[in-house]
């Protein structure tokens, strides 16, 4: 745990207010009202959402315990050609009362459901299997 938390510190620090890149490679860029995550090839939601929870947590001890998705997943705001989703931390009031989780009984993750959220620990639980890879690899050496 010690480990993650430093790595995830020294991640935070070494990125400026332009970008920042995730554990597991992803991208994630400032937008208006909040903040794009732009995927690449065949991720999905538990990378996007990996990424979405360590930009939140990396905005420091104010950071908002919930994070909303802003503009589903499509073509992305910040690099042409590519697919994104944009989030935000301080939603607007019609965002507040989002889907959430096993809402009519789905407890799928989502990327297309404007307002959908979940709080920043479960979105950041998601970079586990990262953890897992790094140290399944720093085992077999």
């Amino acid at each position: 745990m010690r480990l993650i938390l430093a790595i995830t510190t020294a991640v935070a620090l070494s990125t400026t207010a332009h970008a920042f890149t995730a554990i597991n490679g992803l991208t994630v860029n400032p937008v208006p009202g909040g903040f794009e995550v732009v995927a690449s090839g065949g991720d999905g939601p538990r990378q996007i959402w990996c990424a979405a929870g360590q930009y939140a947590r990396a905005q420091g001890p104010g950071a908002r315990p919930r994070i909303y998705i802003l503009e589903p997943y499509g073509p992305s705001r910040t690099r042409p050609g590519w697919k994104g989703v944009s989030f935000t931390t301080t939603p607007a009031p019609d965002l507040v009362n989002g889907p959430r989780l096993g809402d009519d009984g789905n407890y799928s993750v989502r990327l297309r459901t404007r307002g959908f959220n979940l709080t920043t620990g479960h979105a950041e639980s998601f970079c586990a299997d990262v953890w897992d890879l790094i140290t399944e690899h720093r085992l077999l050496r």
